[in-house]
């Protein structure tokens, strides 16, 4: 697939020259706004995990409420993901790599959600993985 963008308007990252065409101009737009507002919270989810886990904070369980942008919906949705479980576990990078793998497996096997919002869910899952790979 390839990134179109037909004048003024970019077209998500996930569309190709069909898929342009059949989607109305504000639409399109509304989704590529949605999917930048997402990625834009994965960033400042990654500077606060490294945050709080340069100050120790993160000794006692991570939990993160990952947003993503339903192209069906049309709304930023949240997908719950537990890194460290509650205890008492020291916090390692590589611990989101993992949590990030294993929910990708998850939500490529999710037939509950579209094929777009699918591959938008994994890149910002990789987004948030690769962050965190030393």
């Amino acid at each position: 697939m390839t990134a179109v963008n037909t004048g003024a308007v970019p077209l998500p990252v996930w569309s190709d020259q069909a898929d342009a065409r059949e989607l109305p101009e504000g639409i399109a737009l509304s989704i590529a706004r949605g999917r930048e507002l997402a990625r834009l919270a994965v960033e400042e989810a990654v500077a606060e995990i490294r945050r709080r886990a340069s100050a120790g904070g993160l000794n006692r369980g991570l939990s993160l409420s990952l947003p993503y942008f339903d192209d069906q919906a049309l709304e930023l949705r949240r997908r719950e993901i537990t890194i460290v479980p509650k205890g008492r576990v020291l916090f390692v990078p590589a611990f989101v790599v993992l949590a990030c793998e294993r929910e990708t497996a998850r939500a490529r096997r999710d037939a509950a959600i579209s094929e777009g919002t699918r591959e938008h869910l994994v890149e910002e899952l990789e987004r948030l993985a690769a962050a965190f790979r030393e």
